[in-house]
């Protein structure tokens, strides 16, 4: 599958959910002249197992990490501590008004070709409710009345043993030539960054890159599952 022409959308819970989830995905579609949107809806100060960022600084690492990986353009919904980590508290038809006509990147003002959205299995409240409300925006209707995407894709959550069902991957986009990208724009975040046997760390994003890779005979590859695909 080549992607010139054709226009990503990345829908995030939080800043880095775009890197680990579709990182090599980003790279392999701006690589090939496609263009990229990412779309972060939260972020805020996170005191979490011994860890500190504040709101500040997470939206400057945002900022550097869009810098790097050249998204078109990109946007975070709700900076907010009153939002952050309290997704499931709001009401899904906001994020759904958002996501379908709301914000500047918008399914119906950008008219993607690709949209890639949370796994809704994760345990974590914000990426539920971000992929529910995402997966609802891109409920199929007559193209004449709202803008249609042909590729759906749920991308992985790095933390996959505490999942809430299982992660059945059916999609497969090899990043061999992107990978390294992925891992230097996690890298940016550095308030995020944990020792190497983090889930969540560039040392674990790369094997499990290696060994999705494993599983369709690649050197490394990025794993979704399959929402919609029309040809």
């Amino acid at each position: 599958m080549n992607f010139k022409g054709k226009k990503l959308l990345v829908i995030a819970p939080h800043p880095d959910d775009e890197i680990l989830g579709c990182g090599g995905l980003i790279g392999r579609v701006k690589e090939e002249g496609g263009q990229v949107y990412v779309l972060i809806v939260t972020v805020g100060t996170t005191e979490l197992y011994g860890g500190h960022s504040n709101l500040k600084e997470r939206v400057k690492e945002t900022k550097e990490v869009m810098k790097f990986i050249k998204v078109d353009d990109y946007e975070i919904a709700f900076p907010s501590d009153e939002h952050h980590l309290k997704l499931d508290m709001m009401p899904q038809k906001t994020l759904v008004d958002w996501f379908e006509k709301e914000s500047k990147l918008a399914l119906n003002k950008i008219k993607p070709d690709i949209v890639a959205i949370p796994f809704m299995g994760s345990s974590n409240q914000d990426h539920r409710a971000v992929a529910h409300a995402a997966f609802t925006a891109c409920r199929a209707r007559p193209h004449s009345l709202k803008s249609f995407q042909n590729l759906i894709l749920l991308y992985e959550d790095p933390v996959g043993n505490n999942l809430l069902e299982n992660f059945r991957p059916n999609f497969y986009v090899d990043i061999k030539n992107s990978l390294n990208l992925k891992k230097e724009a996690l890298s940016l975040y550095k308030s995020q960054l944990r020792g190497p046997l983090h889930q969540c760390s560039p040392e674990t994003i790369t094997i499990k890159a290696q060994s999705r890779g494993r599983e369709v005979a690649i050197e490394a590859a990025e794993a979704f599952m399959l929402y919609r695909f029309l040809v």
